[in-house]
């Protein structure tokens, strides 16, 4: 679809952005995409707020352009969600707009397409012998879900309504038992950390109605697992403490000027990455030689040629700082 979209846009532009929108909209099917997810999709291609409602759900949800969760109400270009009596999904652009396009009608009916696909997988069909349904998992970590829903959802798994469970997303390996796939991650809900996978990372442990939250940050804290690279497999979000507060601000101009002056470094020599992987992690520089492994007169020497291009001791306390700050930003913009 997407190989055919590009083709179109040569010959008819209209139709072969149209065609992109559907091959999105379905990658989004294919990938399990929640509804909040699916919603931002449509407000960011129509570039205008974009919503839907369904009352028997108590569903209301609202995305600005910038991806954005916001309060309002529903306006402008609107399609029913057949089956869901009040249901209806909306771009916030009127009819009588004349920024309002065909483009618009391809979107949100692709969008209506898309939710109802996810309300019918989560649905109130969920019951007794449904245990380890993925689409419980789903409901548990949308913000979106309302109470009873979410208490149905956690029976299902066995889950105790006063209990305090922690959220894990992981990649690669044999997908955990009761688990759900949702985009690329592997998702998972249970009193302690589950199995892991290649890459893993842990949100804290919290009740029910808090795993929504603990769900966004093992999504944050995976993003500092290494694909490929030196550095930790598994992540704890709790154990990074602010450093997920770096993920909003890693397209700042600072953030991407420091990154910039690490990815430097990095390409210049191909020792750089697991050395300064090592100083930042460990205590001290003998404790770093030990874990690369290196002799400790060889990682000094290593140091000293850092110290020189990045303009700052890595091997200091202030340094040290500095460079796991700006490993965290590397990785948060290397995997977004």
């Amino acid at each position: 679809m997407r190989e055919l979209a590009g083709r179109m846009r040569a010959v008819d532009p209209g139709a072969g952005a149209a065609l992109q929108v559907i091959a999105h909209f379905d990658a989004l099917v294919e990938a399990r995409a929640g509804l909040e997810a699916t919603v931002r999709a449509a407000a960011v291609l129509a570039g205008c707020a974009a919503g839907l409602v369904v009352p028997d759900r108590r569903l209301r949800v609202r995305v600005e352009p910038d991806g954005r969760r916001a309060a309002g109400e529903p306006g402008g270009f609107s399609v029913p969600l057949p089956g869901y009596a009040g249901g209806l999904v909306w771009l916030d652009r009127s009819t009588d707009d004349p920024g309002q396009t065909e483009l618009d009608r391809v979107v949100v009916e692709r969008l209506a397409t898309a939710v109802r696909i996810v309300l019918d997988r989560t649905g109130p069909g969920l019951g007794a012998g449904a245990a380890g349904d993925p689409a419980a998992v789903e409901l548990l970590v949308d913000a979106g879900t309302d109470e009873p829903t979410r208490l149905r959802a956690a029976r299902s798994l066995s889950l105790a309504s006063g209990g305090s469970f922690a959220v894990t997303v992981s990649c690669g390996g044999a997908r955990p038992a009761g688990s759900a796939r949702l985009g690329d991650l592997d998702v998972t809900i249970a009193a302690v950390a589950a199995a892991r996978g290649t890459r893993s990372a842990t949100g804290p442990s919290v009740g029910l109605s808090e795993l929504p939250a603990s769900y966004e940050q093992a999504r944050l804290a995976f993003r500092l697992t290494a694909d490929g690279e030196p550095g930790p497999s598994h992540v704890d979000a709790v154990a990074l403490g602010g450093l997920l507060a770096l993920a909003a601000g890693c397209d700042t101009p600072a953030a991407v000027a420091e990154v910039a002056l690490l990815e430097r470094v990095l390409a210049a020599h191909p020792w750089a990455p697991e050395t300064l992987t090592a100083v930042a992690a460990e205590p001290s520089l003998r404790a770093a030689a030990a874990a690369v492994p290196v002799h400790h007169s060889t990682l000094q020497a290593r140091v000293d040629v850092l110290t020189a291009e990045l303009g700052y001791g890595p091997a200091t306390a202030a340094g040290r700082t500095r460079l796991t700050i700006a490993l965290a930003l590397r990785r948060f913009r290397r995997t977004r």
